[in-house]
């Protein structure tokens, strides 16, 4: 077996990965860190380097690899989302009014992205509507949005993939940076709700995990259309974490959840989700269009921008609030990976609001739209 295919085997790039993104994870510019998003940047770097450099590796051999890396993406996904849903309902018992509000937030930030990406479809003539499309979910880091979109577009969707990877990159980049720019200087503090002691039975925080990730993609899957609207596993993961966590934490006098348990499991979930997703991203070969970044960008800012008005107008006195909204909103991973050692109870269950918000209001809007 050549050096090359050795390489390319998965579970040696899954901890080649994870080695070199925690590492890139801990380097700090003006108190800004990527944290546990650096696994998403070094699985960029490395798929891209492989596609460029490693030109020996067979093409049935790289195609396997990538649907390997997709499976680890779509594991990571599921638990990910139901560790946020669960962690969200333990928490949820005062601070319902401000989660609302943190949905509506959620939803509006979506909105003003589509109305940024509509206003330049009717100056710029040249771009197509589909690819815009793309860069619109690209911008908000909204692989359901993306989805969708290749869902209602059939034949056409090939364009709106490459728009999405011109935009995805920096509408990432940007709500890294500035969700920090937030939550820096803040105190950590982990949810009250949840207890931080060790605990013997975590056999029940998986029972709950994989109950959480089980019904959301069977539901998923049983109504991936309802109503003419596509929500896909991850908005029903969330949903039946909310549903569960809440539920337990009203009998929670008979267990014990360990908060420690459950944030090993989230951290895992977004370690997988950002290998597979990123090692793909930078496998493909996609020629980037600087007006295409340009859009992106500026969809990213304004719906960024958008959440930092609303949130001073509702969560002035917390900017930890308005980091964790944001990411929220833009659904965004890799932001809250990096500001996720800053969470709390009522952080957490803005942050999880605020992105079923982004997600569903982006997934019905884009139904009207195409």
């Amino acid at each position: 077996m050549s050096i090359a295919n050795i390489f390319i085997s998965p579970f040696n790039l899954l901890f080649l990965i994870l080695l070199v993104g925690l590492a890139l994870g801990q380097i700090r510019i003006h108190k800004i860190t990527l944290g546990i998003a650096g696994v998403l940047f070094a699985a960029i770097l490395v798929g891209s380097f492989i596609k460029h450099f490693v030109s020996e590796i067979p093409t049935e051999t790289l195609s396997n690899t990538q649907a390997t890396m997709k499976t680890f993406a779509t594991l990571g996904s599921s638990l990910f989302v139901s560790v946020i849903g669960l962690q969200t309902g333990l928490s949820l018992k005062n601070n319902s009014k401000g989660s609302i509000i943190a949905f509506a937030v959620g939803a509006l930030m979506s909105l003003s992205g589509v109305i940024i990406m509509l206003l330049i479809s009717l100056i710029d003539h040249t771009t197509s509507y589909s690819t815009l499309l793309g860069i619109l979910c690209g911008a908000l880091t909204s692989t359901p949005g993306l989805s969708t979109v290749c869902e209602l577009l059939g034949s056409d969707a090939n364009a709106a993939v490459v728009g999405y990877s011109c935009s995805y990159f920096g509408g990432v980049l940007l709500v890294v940076i500035l969700s920090q720019a937030f939550v820096r200087g803040t105190e950590s503090s982990e949810a009250p709700k949840v207890s931080n002691a060790p605990t013997s039975k975590i056999w029940l925080e998986i029972i709950l995990i994989c109950t959480i990730a089980l019904l959301g993609n069977i539901f998923g899957q049983l109504f991936s259309n309802l109503f003419g609207i596509t929500l896909g596993n991850t908005a029903f993961a969330l949903l039946f974490g909310l549903i569960i966590g809440f539920a337990t934490q009203k009998i929670r006098y008979h267990i014990t959840i360990s908060a420690t348990v459950l944030n090993t499991f989230r951290n895992l979930g977004l370690s997988l989700f950002f290998i597979g997703t990123g090692f793909n991203t930078g496998v493909r070969a996609i020629e980037f269009n600087i007006k295409m970044i340009v859009y992106g960008a500026l969809i990213t800012l304004t719906s960024i921008s958008c959440g930092i008005i609303l949130c001073k107008f509702r969560f002035c006195k917390s900017l930890l609030n308005t980091g964790f909204v944001i990411s929220g909103g833009m659904t965004s991973s890799p932001a809250y990976g990096a500001i996720s050692s800053y969470s709390k109870g009522n952080s957490l269950s803005n942050f999880s609001f605020a992105y079923f918000g982004g997600l569903v209001s982006l997934v019905i809007i884009l139904q009207i739209i195409i």
